[in-house]
């Protein structure tokens, strides 16, 4: 059996260097279609790749490539996501309920202050 597992190997080898050289000749025959899309498309009046991205690709929710991909936006739906949600499902979890603060009493000027602005505010006399 050894000996035939001394002809399969290499033939496997060999062969999977050819289809590994196939499929980058695939990979950049699709590029080299595609960029001459991109430029052809807008002189000769076809759709744009963004617009054929937009209705084959997959679903953004209305949205087209170039608001997809917009860094503020992203930055906007990644904090939204994240926050909100790891706050409320870390409350939703916790047994203990949310302690309710007790509202400050007011000052003379009738704003709330915290108990450590009132201590550098008026300091205990010491006489």
């Amino acid at each position: 059996m050894s000996w035939l597992a001394l002809l399969l190997v290499p033939l496997a080898l060999y062969l999977a260097y050819k289809l590994v050289g196939v499929a980058i000749k695939v990979v950049l025959a699709v590029v080299v279609v595609v960029a001459l899309y991109w430029w052809a498309a807008p002189q000769m009046g076809w759709p744009t790749v963004s617009d054929l991205v937009y209705v084959f690709g997959p679903d953004f929710e209305g949205q087209r490539i170039e608001e997809v991909v917009d860094p503020s936006r992203l930055a906007k739906q990644a904090t939204g996501r994240v926050v909100d949600g790891v706050v409320d499902e870390v409350m939703g979890r916790s047994d203990t309920a949310r302690p309710e603060a007790e509202p400050l009493p007011p000052t003379e000027t009738g704003v709330p202050a915290s108990p450590e602005a009132e201590a550098v505010m008026a300091p205990e006399a010491t006489d």
